[in-house]
């Protein structure tokens, strides 16, 4: 269970009471987290979701937390902080910075359709759009520098054909450099895998109800972002395509925001960068668990993306 950190119902009604939200109802701690303990709360007025960050600093969680507030001002359905009464987002619950967002509404899909990735796509660049004025102040911790750096480090964990792979992309991705500092820059998500979106059931299957897990949110260039999204939604494991999930993808996207030129010729280098990002990721984290010695179940597998690196550098 991933609720590090127990309230009582009186602690609930306490904290609810500073927002015009009515009256509690019920409340119960979710057990799907990892990092954070988060309950579901019903009110008389709706449904929401309280969190308490259990491994950040107040500082952290605002810095943490403030695109999503800034996104949902903007109307966009994500797990936004709402205001309390004297127009505060991030408190304090049992010595631990503190959330409530309203429970959104959907549900994850195992396989993504057309039209999912058409929707998702639209809505990736809605998210683009909208935090265009907030300012860009977190850098990319996982970019081409970090990749590189990782070479080493990682060393001991590879075989030689994937070493060698390793080091023949990120030398690539470093001579192709220009043309991809010139591509248009923003907040992106980087991290927008199938099971960090919700889609509403009924009468519009496609409808986006909502895109989560946004603390690892940074500055970064915007095509990759869609490009991680590619390589999650719209392939198999492999890295093959699959019919025209692809194109609805880019469909959805600039139904929104257009693509420049350059951002074509540029896909796929962004396809392979950001299949090198998740590569990369993935062996760092498990190399971490190995050496913590914690359990591996939570791990995914790198092998999934050394393949699909290799399927985009084809």
């Amino acid at each position: 269970m991933s609720v590090y950190t127990p309230l009582t119902q009186a602690q609930v009604e306490t904290f609810m009471q500073g927002f015009p939200l009515g009256e509690l109802q019920h409340y119960q701690g979710i057990e799907a987290g990892v990092e954070n303990t988060n309950f579901f709360v019903t009110t008389t007025q709706g449904e929401f979701v309280l969190t308490l960050f259990e491994q950040h600093q107040y500082d952290e969680v605002r810095e943490l937390v403030t695109l999503a507030h800034h996104l949902g001002k903007a109307g966009l359905q994500v797990p936004a902080p709402l205001d309390d009464q004297q127009g505060e987002w991030l408190h304090t619950l049992e010595n631990k910075p503190a959330i409530l967002c309203h429970r959104l509404p959907g549900n994850h899909i195992e396989q993504p359709s057309a039209a999912h990735c058409f929707a998702i796509g639209a809505a990736l660049a809605e998210l683009h759009q909208a935090a265009r004025d907030l300012p860009q102040n977190r850098p990319d911790e996982h970019g081409l520098e970090w990749a590189s750096n990782m070479l080493d480090k990682l060393a001991d964990d590879l075989s030689t054909t994937e070493k060698s792979l390793l080091a023949a992309e990120v030398q690539w991705q470093q001579a192709n450099q220009t043309q991809w500092q010139s591509l248009p820059t923003g907040w992106i998500h980087g991290d927008l895998f199938h099971d960090n979106a919700l889609f509403v059931e009924g009468e519009s299957a496609d409808r986006v109800g909502a895109i989560l897990d946004l603390y690892h949110a940074s500055s970064g260039v915007l095509l990759m972002d869609l490009a991680i999204v590619a390589n999650d939604w719209c392939c198999d494991k492999q890295g093959n395509w699959l019919g025209d999930k692809q194109q609805a993808l880019l469909d959805g996207y600039q139904s929104v925001r257009t693509l420049t030129d350059t951002e074509h010729a540029c896909w796929n280098q962004a396809l392979r960068a950001g299949a090198l990002r998740w590569w990369v990721g993935r062996l760092a984290n498990r190399r971490k668990q190995q050496q913590s010695g914690a359990e591996m179940t939570a791990i995914k597998d790198p092998g999934e993306y050394q393949a699909k690196l290799e399927k985009r550098r084809a």
